[in-house]
């Protein structure tokens, strides 16, 4: 009697595939998973059969049934696909998006969640170290964790192994520029005779971000009690569904950078002055709110350039600073003043001193002399 006739593979990848239930939705419904194998469906059914095993075991020992055939990088796309629409699209696309698709998965790759151990993404985060910031190894550390997170809570991997990792890198932070106290008095003098100057007045006056700028409405402002209301931000951001850029307006990033900002009768003069029939303070050719690069190429570039060109012509050589440098100036005037910190911490809306200290305040060594009354 000749053998029987081998059986063909029934998938259509051209492996055999067993299929079988592996539990029940809340609803009642099979949950089915497949097994598969290019040798033959015999095989592909004792690995049904084994996984039916292991289901069992952890079931009477009361231990985490582990998956251990999942691959990082399918994991991760699972997980960052369901994070879309959890979060802002900013945080989706510019934090782990980009940290899981560009860097993440190019180095773990096909490796088993299961083999990927505390030691091995210590050693991720000593390579990267080389060429990346630590503001940069934090959003990649963050990523890699919630990954983990994930896997241990859909039983892919019994513990995190995201413990106890350091960060160090070898780049070294770009030294933000700021203006002296005479350049900063320069420059605010120019913004009253520049068409775009409100914007930057209002940036190097009171250390208001690109974002809180562009935000600003005409009712945020009272000009009775002369305060202004930070109550929104604006930001460019990619829609995580098709790609595009668009212009976002939502809340301040935190519960702190919702303020209030007392300003004074210089400011109100100026921007009664700049008043246009948009609801923005600042706003675009058609009286729209303005797109953050829109504005940082259109406006605040053109007034830098106007700004340099007319104080060289004095032989007075005002740099052109970015406009996070100009809160950063306006921050780091404030401290070297002498002026309260607590004050200043809530006019730039910090949550406390340690930020404010680590992230603008440059002292100046004179400027501590004379506050101690050192001679």
């Amino acid at each position: 009697m000749g053998r029987p006739k081998k059986e063909k593979p029934n998938h259509a990848s051209g492996m055999y595939e067993v299929k079988i239930t592996i539990g029940h939705t809340f609803d009642g419904k099979p949950i089915r998973k497949s097994f598969y194998s290019s040798v033959s469906k015999s095989a592909a059914k004792a690995k049904a059969e084994q996984f039916k095993i292991d289901q069992a075991v952890s079931m009477q020992t009361d231990s985490p049934f582990v998956s251990k055939k999942e691959c990082f990088d399918t994991w991760a796309k699972i997980v960052l696909e369901n994070l879309k629409g959890t979060i802002k699209d900013s945080s989706y696309n510019l934090t782990y998006k980009n940290s899981i698709n560009n860097h993440l998965i190019p180095y773990f790759g096909k490796r088993k969640l299961t083999e990927i151990k505390q030691i091995d993404i210590q050693q991720y985060f000593k390579k990267k170290g080389h060429d990346l910031s630590i503001e940069t190894l934090k959003k990649h550390k963050m990523c890699i964790n919630k990954i983990f997170e994930m896997a241990v809570l859909n039983d892919f991997c019994s513990k995190n192994p995201c413990i106890d990792i350091k960060l160090t890198s070898n780049k070294k932070s770009t030294e933000k520029q700021t203006y002296t106290k005479e350049q900063c008095e320069l420059v605010l003098n120019f913004t009253k005779i520049h068409r775009f100057g409100i914007g930057v007045y209002l940036m190097l006056e009171y250390g208001f971000s690109r974002s809180e700028l562009l935000g600003l409405m005409w009712n945020d402002i009272d000009m009775e009690n002369k305060l202004i209301y930070i109550n929104r931000g604006v930001t460019d951001v990619q829609n995580a569904e098709s790609g595009k850029m668009e212009i976002a307006i939502g809340e301040p990033k935190n519960e702190f950078r919702k303020r209030v900002i007392p300003i004074k009768d210089d400011t109100i003069e100026l921007l009664n002055s700049n008043k246009n029939n948009s609801k923005f303070i600042i706003c675009n050719s058609k009286n729209k709110v303005c797109s953050p690069r829109t504005w940082s190429r259109r406006h605040y570039d053109v007034f830098m350039k106007d700004m340099h060109d007319y104080y060289i012509k004095q032989n007075i050589d005002v740099p052109m600073l970015n406009p996070h440098e100009l809160r950063h100036t306006r921050a780091t005037i404030w401290v070297n003043d002498g002026e309260n910190l607590f004050a200043v911490a809530d006019i730039l809306g910090h949550s406390d001193l340690k930020m404010l200290r680590k992230r603008y305040a440059h002292a100046d060594p004179e400027s501590v002399r004379k506050l101690l009354k050192l001679k």
